[in-house]
């Protein structure tokens, strides 16, 4: 990592956003991985520079095709929540081929509006739960929706608590 990336990192973590900011967009404009992804969650959550979801997209979407797993996971996320299942859904996936395992809950998790996708479901979170890359809070999430599915549509009751 390196100096300015810290010095920016340091900012932030004192609550000096717009300072924090100022150095990871200088970051991001060369081209840094890192300073981009943290540029695109600044925008989102407007620390150190107006909220801007269109600024958010861009700047995760020059981290996506440089091959960053966390601007994919946020995109899927982002599209999930503006209600672009089809966009979610592709970012989700190319997650999963990038190796990430926390992909395989987000997946599961879009499918469970359907009585229908019981078995994709169902083999989604077992593919989360025996991933080797997949956060343990992932994991333990795909567990439980796992032991909720007995008897009902995998996560139903699990969903309306998160």
């Amino acid at each position: 990592m390196n100096e300015l990336f810290l010095t920016a990192d340091t900012a932030y973590e004192r609550g000096d956003f717009e300072d924090a900011f100022a150095i990871f967009l200088k970051l991001a404009e060369s081209g840094d991985l890192s300073g981009m992804e943290r540029v695109a969650c600044m925008y989102g959550d407007g620390e150190g520079t107006s909220r801007s979801r269109d600024k958010s997209l861009e700047w995760d979407l020059k981290a996506a095709a440089l091959g960053s797993t966390t601007s994919m996971f946020n995109l899927g996320i982002t599209y999930r929540n503006s209600g672009d299942a089809r966009e979610a859904k592709r970012w989700f996936e190319a997650l999963h081929a990038a190796g990430d395992g926390d992909a395989w809950l987000e997946l599961a998790k879009m499918y469970m509006i359907s009585d229908l996708e019981r078995e994709r479901i169902r083999s989604y979170l077992l593919a989360a739960v025996q991933s080797s890359n997949v956060c343990e809070a992932s994991r333990e999430e795909a567990q439980r929706l796992l032991e909720d599915s007995n008897g009902e549509r995998p996560g139903s009751a699990a969903l309306r608590s998160t």
